[in-house]
């Protein structure tokens, strides 16, 4: 009997509680929505650069890996992460400029580092680090880290957010910064 009980006035203060939500006025309720569309912390920037994926083509793009036993003794970041580059190699196609595969990871809110491996001889190269994330393409030697959004846009006063562009050198084996 006392459960009956409860269960009737849980019914009934569910019922008032949701009655009286609707009874507030609807020029409040759409001035509180206008209030939290307006006000905004970030301030975004539209992205706008020189350079495009297609400004450094690759000439051949590779379809299959070698079977290569990677050296992942060469320097402290590919000992560190030797499971990783390994398991990239293994698991991940061909990727980035013709014959790499590109493959990063996280390392702490917010970091991504990564490696390129060169599937014709193993070679073994570290991305720049990244804060959100790389844009890359398969035809191209163009690595964009920290991308900007779908519509062109980073956030203008986070220090780690602005997009940075970086071109594969295959003859130095490394990445150089590209400037605007």
């Amino acid at each position: 009997m006392k459960f009956k009980i409860f269960q009737i006035l849980i019914f009934f203060s569910l019922f008032y509680g949701c009655k009286k939500e609707n009874n507030v006025p609807k020029n409040t309720a759409k001035e509180n929505t206008e209030k939290l569309v307006v006000k905004s912390e970030f301030e975004r920037i539209k992205f706008v650069t020189k350079y495009k994926f297609d400004d450094f083509p690759v000439i051949k793009i590779d379809s299959k890996k070698l079977n290569l036993k990677l050296n992942t003794n060469i320097n402290s970041f590919t000992k560190s992460y030797k499971t990783m580059i390994n398991e990239s190699f293994e698991f991940e196609e061909i990727n980035f400029a013709g014959k790499y595969v590109l493959n990063y990871w996280g390392c702490g809110s917010p970091c991504a580092v990564g490696i390129a491996i060169n599937a014709r001889n193993g070679k073994l190269i570290e991305i720049p680090t990244s804060s959100v994330g790389y844009q890359f393409q398969k035809n191209s030697r163009l690595l964009i880290v920290n991308p900007p959004d779908s519509l062109n846009y980073y956030i203008k006063d986070c220090a780690y957010c602005k997009p940075e562009l970086y071109l594969l050198d295959t003859i130095k084996n490394k990445f150089i910064k590209l400037e605007e």
